[in-house]
């Protein structure tokens, strides 16, 4: 397995993505291969490790922020765990992701995501938007 290659400017000399924090560790694939990656999960789509595809829940509170922020012109990129932390949500369900404990790790990971792409951020905003996901999503599933 090849992984992305350290340059001056940030971007991996290999396959073009720019890389916050000098963080390479991800395996090597061209753009186009990402790109397709992302598509897949803007359908809900996602590929397992072994290479097979399988359609994913789709629903839930993780989808409902996704959605949200989405609608602020905020989408994930190849690099950000921003999908990760979506499926993670959906699968603790409202009542989960309604847990004090739960907000704080979502707006943690909303919070370095904005500090990554340079965007402002306000934690209040941020519970706002989950509490807000988290009412979608009952409303949803009702």
């Amino acid at each position: 397995m090849e992984y992305c290659e350290a340059s001056e400017s940030g971007i991996c000399a290999k396959c073009g993505i720019a890389y916050a924090d000098e963080k390479y560790s991800r395996e090597c694939r061209p753009l186009s291969y990402w790109l397709e990656q992302a598509r897949l999960q803007e359908q809900h789509i996602v590929e397992d490790p072994t290479g097979e595809v399988a359609a994913s829940i789709g629903h839930g509170p993780g989808t409902e922020l996704s959605k949200l922020l989405k609608r602020f012109g905020i989408e994930p990129t190849p690099t950000c765990a921003c999908r990760a932390k979506a499926a993670q949500m959906d699968e603790w369900g409202p009542d989960e992701c309604s847990k004090p404990e739960r907000i704080a790790e979502v707006v943690a990971v909303m919070r370095a995501e904005a500090e990554a792409r340079g965007l402002p951020f306000l934690d209040a905003a941020g519970r706002m938007l989950i509490r807000r996901a988290i009412s979608n999503a009952r409303k949803a599933s009702a």
